[in-house]
C-alpha cells in the first residue's frame, strides 16, 4: 500500500492526464459556451435611462414632538430627550416626517418608456445638516435612528399631523402600512468638526449654513418591496406623494436638519433603469442551462485511476 501522499499525488497526475486528453475540438464549444455566457449576462444587465430628484420643503416636512405638538419652519430636528439644546436644557423629543412629490414624473416614465418597461434602483435619502441651532426647539447630539417608508401622505403640518411615536407597533398605528427601510447613526460631527457641548458657552451655539459645523448627509433606502411599489404607482391623477417617517431610537440623537435657506434641502432621488424584455431572460437562462449540462457531463467523466502500486 502506498503512503497517502504518494495517493494524493497519484491521483492528481491522473487527473492532469484525463485533462491532457481534452482535444482542442472539445475545448472550443466550451469556450465558445462561456463567451456567450458572458454575453448573455452583460445583456441582462439593466440600463440607466434616467434619474428622478424631488425635494421636501418646510411645507411639505414636518417635526413632531412627544407632546403632539409640531412644528415646520426652516429646519426640524430628529431628536430624544437627554440630548442638549441652546442654553444647555433639553427640548422635546421629535420625530420627522418628509413628503416628496413624485406623481407627474411617474406619469412621465410611463408615457415614454410603458409601463412595466422600467424599474428604480439606488434610491438615496439626502439632506443638509448642523451641529447646532440657536433656537431652542432644536436638540443637538449622537444617536440612532430609523428610517421608515410610510403609506399615508395625507398628514398637514400644524393641521393633520403625523403621530410621534418610539416604536414600529406605535406607528402602525398612523401608518397605514410601513416598512423599515435603514437603520442609523448620527456621530454629531462633520468631516471637519466635532459636536460637543463645550460650545454651548464659546459663542458656537449657532445655525450655521456654511462652514465647517454644518455638512450633507446621505442614506440608502434599499429595495423593500412595499416602498417599491408606491414610487411605481405614484401619479399625479391619484396618490402623487411618497412619505419617509425618522424615528429617534436613542435618547442622546440631536439631529438638526434644513428644509429651506440652504442650497440642498431634504431629497430623495433614484436612477430608472431598464426592465430587460422576456426573450433576453430566456436566452440568459438557454445559455445557463447549457453551462450546467456541459458542467454535469464533464463530471461524470472519471478519471482512468493509475494502476501502479
Amino acid at each position: 500500500m502506498l503512503p497517502n501522499n504518494q495517493i494524493r499525488a497519484g491521483s492528481g497526475q491522473a487527473v492532469g492526464g484525463y485533462l491532457s486528453k481534452i482535444t482542442a475540438g472539445q475545448q472550443f464549444p466550451r469556450f465558445l459556451t462561456l463567451a456567450a455566457l458572458i454575453g448573455l449576462s452583460a445583456t441582462v444587465q439593466a440600463t440607466v435611462l434616467t434619474s428622478g430628484t424631488f425635494t421636501s420643503g418646510s411645507a411639505t416636512s414636518c417635526m413632531v414632538f412627544s407632546n403632539g405638538t409640531s412644528w415646520s419652519g426652516g429646519a426640524v430636528g430628529v431628536q430624544g430627550s437627554e440630548s442638549v439644546t441652546t442654553g444647555g436644557g433639553s427640548a422635546l423629543a421629535a420625530n420627522v416626517a418628509f413628503k416628496f412629490n413624485i406623481g407627474s414624473f411617474i406619469d412621465s416614465l410611463n408615457s415614454t418608456y410603458g409601463r412595466g418597461n422600467w424599474a428604480v434602483s439606488n434610491i438615496q435619502l439626502s439632506f443638509q445638516y448642523t451641529l447646532y441651532a440657536n433656537k431652542n426647539l432644536f436638540n443637538s447630539g449622537a444617536g440612532t435612528f430609523d428610517i421608515y417608508w410610510v403609506a399615508t401622505d395625507s398628514w398637514v403640518p400644524n393641521t393633520s399631523n403625523p403621530t410621534y411615536a418610539t416604536t414600529a407597533d406605535a406607528l402602525s398605528t398612523w401608518s397605514g402600512g410601513q416598512s423599515l427601510l435603514a437603520t442609523e447613526y448620527y456621530d454629531w460631527t462633520t468631516p471637519g468638526y466635532t459636536g460637543t457641548t463645550d460650545d454651548l458657552t464659546s459663542g458656537l451655539w449657532v445655525t450655521d449654513k456654511s462652514g465647517i459645523r454644518q455638512s450633507t448627509l446621505s442614506y440608502d433606502l434599499g429595495s423593500n418591496t412595499s416602498f417599491l411599489d408606491d414610487i411605481l404607482t405614484a401619479s399625479a391623477s391619484g396618490d402623487d406623494n411618497i412619505s419617509l417617517y425618522l424615528m429617534s431610537t436613542s435618547d442622546s440623537l440631536g439631529l438638526i436638519i434644513f428644509t429651506s435657506g440652504t442650497p440642498v434641502l431634504p431629497t430623495l432621488s433614484f436612477d430608472v433603469v431598464s426592465v430587460p424584455e422576456p426573450a433576453t431572460y430566456a436566452l440568459a437562462l438557454l445559455g445557463a442551462g447549457a453551462a450546467s449540462f456541459l458542467q454535469r457531463r464533464r463530471r461524470a467523466v472519471t478519471p482512468t485511476p493509475d494502476a501502479r502500486s
